[in-house]
């Protein structure tokens, strides 16, 4: 459940329970600076994702981690394999990223690792209710676009494969949302559970229920600091202002159904991963335009993001 991919399902359940008068006011909102509701991407429940820092100088970890009186004792190749399954690593706990946040890097981060690792091999990866139980799997899965115009395969991207992941039935997630007015998105938020979430509902995916966490406490994640990471999937009309550490990826949306498209895909848009860092960002333009030939289709990229303090700045300070 990605953040973006949500918010356009979100309008899909305004326009279907209120009209398309409402979408139009939640778009115009979106495209202001006071958004109705900024979601995250749904995330391990009590995990965030990894942020993507500068990376470690050889230098320095040899000096930290390669000593003989290091965690490591010497053994460098050791160090090194330690360091690549950690570079592995999707997801840090809350906890974690509660007690580094004030001076974060990844020398912190993986002295942290190393140091759960040791009591625990799964300390940085999502908790599962049992041993037996599967948190999540994924497979590829071969699809045929159908031309709603025609009633057969699209000639141009027609078939392509694409990978599903399942969760286990007890698997618990975090969304993390900033709304004006909380029940008004948890009402658009029920009408997706009920409906089911993102493509193939009519089989049986997609579908979910949610609570609100009354017991959550936001100042874990309130703050100010150097840099910001985001919780969602981030992109902009104008990404010229932004400037950190990200992950890059091709996103390539799809049109809600109702609106009749006879070409169900949108243009294909470049987007940072959950986890990526910044030092600045653009103020605006988290509505994309001009993906599709029909002006109305939309994509809505508001991230929610986090404060932290970069050790290396505040080192520098």
């Amino acid at each position: 459940m990605r953040s973006d991919t949500l918010h356009g399902q979100l309008l899909c359940a305004a326009a279907e329970l209120d009209g398309q008068d409402a979408v139009t006011e939640l778009i115009t909102a979106f495209e202001s600076d006071k958004p109705p509701f900024i979601c995250s991407s749904a995330l391990p429940e009590g995990m965030l994702p990894m942020p993507c820092l500068p990376p470690l100088p050889r230098d320095e970890f040899r000096a930290r981690f390669c000593k003989q009186d290091g965690p490591f004792c010497g053994d460098r190749v050791r160090a090194l394999n330690f360091y690549k399954a950690f570079r592995k690593l999707a997801y840090v706990p809350i906890g974690v990223w509660s007690e580094l946040r004030s001076g974060l890097d990844q020398a912190s981060l993986f002295k942290r690792w190393v140091q759960d690792w040791r009591n625990d091999c799964n300390a940085f990866h999502p908790k599962q209710a049992s041993a037996e139980a599967v948190w999540q799997t994924a497979h590829v899965e071969s699809h045929n676009s159908i031309d709603r115009a025609t009633g057969g395969v699209l000639q141009d991207g027609g078939l392509f494969l694409s990978e599903s992941t399942f969760f286990g039935s007890d698997a618990r997630l975090d969304l993390y949302v900033r709304a004006e007015t909380p029940e008004a998105f948890e009402r658009l938020l029920g009408h997706v559970a009920a409906t089911g979430f993102g493509r193939d509902t009519s089989t049986g995916k997609g579908w979910f229920t949610f609570e609100r966490d009354d017991t959550f406490d936001p100042s874990r994640l309130k703050g100010l600091g150097t840099h910001r990471m985001t919780l969602s999937v981030l992109s902009a009309m104008d990404m010229s202002e932004a400037k950190g550490w990200y992950r890059v990826f091709a996103k390539s949306g799809r049109v809600w159904g109702a609106l009749g498209e006879g070409n169900p895909f949108k243009k294909t848009f470049l987007a940072m991963a959950e986890g990526s860092v910044f030092e600045s960002l653009p103020d605006r333009g988290y509505v994309l335009r001009g993906l599709h030939p029909n002006p109305k289709v939309v994509q809505v990229t508001w991230p929610v993001t986090i404060a932290f303090t970069l050790a290396t700045q505040e080192a520098a300070a």
